[in-house]
């Protein structure tokens, strides 16, 4: 029996809903593989018992390397010799146990400590007034004495301190060679934020009432005097203050009318790199609030804490890698 041709063309075709359900099928059947591979996941090296705190924070570190050219014509003694400038941290403890010593004993370099305690970056005075002798020893005038090698103010502010050490940083500061010295470290605590010091002077960036300014003006006499001196600007630690009245601060909250000591040290950075010259934070990268087993009196650094800072500025000084 012949078939008929319209029948002959139906059974040539493919039906479409045949290839609907195949394809339905097959999407269904991927979509089931990819389901059960999710679910099963896939190992990690995440542990949730991991403390990640270290990473909260990023580094305020400014490296600057000094320039080559610099150095040009200046004969290398084969000492590295470290000139240090400051306040309490330097000056609290001159023993081997100082943050000086452990400085020297782990860069095998010289160091003079010039360090004033209770001294600031900032003065608190327009000009130098004897009812608060402290502005004599503050950073700025401590540079320029000794560029200038003119101690007499130093010395007549020294005596009436009567402290051991103060007289300890004058005698070291007038025997420095600034021609023998390769490097500046300059590290003052909260004590500009405790005085409340003005931060910044957008009118005269070398207003020495300002912790920007002062640091500004000591940088660039250091420059212009000693330009093959590298200068390391070493941040506060964290710390905590209590005053007469019984009210304590904490200098990552209180704003004490210039700021935060996180404004203090931001603008100490901002001269820094304005300069060209190297910042190493140690608020979040030695001693921070996660660290008052470091800590005296709130703001003092003890032992592991002056170990802390040395180490951190060993990091950039002598880098391991």
């Amino acid at each position: 029996m012949k078939m008929p041709n319209n029948e002959k063309e139906n059974r040539g075709k493919i039906n479409g809903h045949v290839i609907f359900f195949l394809v339905f099928a097959i999407l269904l059947i991927i979509m089931v593989i990819r389901l059960a591979i999710w679910n099963r996941g896939q190992r990690t090296d995440y542990d949730p018992n991991e403390n990640t705190t270290e990473f909260d924070v990023e580094l305020l570190d400014y490296v600057q390397p000094l320039d080559p050219a610099v150095l040009k014509g200046r004969e290398d003694d084969g000492v590295t010799t470290i000139l240090a400038l400051g306040n309490d941290p330097l000056a609290d403890d001159r023993t081997e146990n100082g943050l000086a010593a452990l400085i020297e004993k782990e860069s095998g370099a010289v160091i003079y400590n010039c360090a004033f305690p209770g001294s600031t970056i900032a003065m608190k005075n327009a000009e130098y007034n004897s009812n608060y002798p402290l502005d004599g020893l503050s950073l700025y005038w401590s540079a320029a004495a000794l560029c200038n090698q003119n101690f007499d103010l130093m010395e007549a502010v020294v005596r009436d301190l009567n402290s051991e050490s103060a007289n300890e940083a004058l005698k070291t500061i007038k025997s420095v060679d600034l021609t023998k010295v390769d490097a500046l470290v300059i590290m003052y605590d909260l004590q500009d934020y405790m005085g409340r010091r003005i931060v910044y002077d957008e009118n005269n960036h070398r207003n020495l009432n300002t912790v920007y300014g002062a640091l500004n003006a000591t940088i660039q006499l250091f420059q212009e005097e000693y330009p093959y001196i590298r200068i390391y600007m070493l941040s506060p630690t964290y710390g905590t203050f209590t005053e007469g009245d019984g009210t304590t601060y904490d200098c990552d909250r209180d704003d004490l009318g210039n700021g935060t000591l996180v404004d203090y040290i931001n603008w100490e950075l901002e001269a820094c790199r304005s300069n060209g010259i190297t910042f190493i934070d140690n608020y979040y990268g030695a001693v921070s609030m996660d660290h008052p087993d470091c800590l005296t009196d709130g703001f003092h650094l003890n032992q592991e804490g002056r170990q802390r800072v040395a180490d951190r500025f060993m990091d950039v000084f002598a880098p391991s890698d």
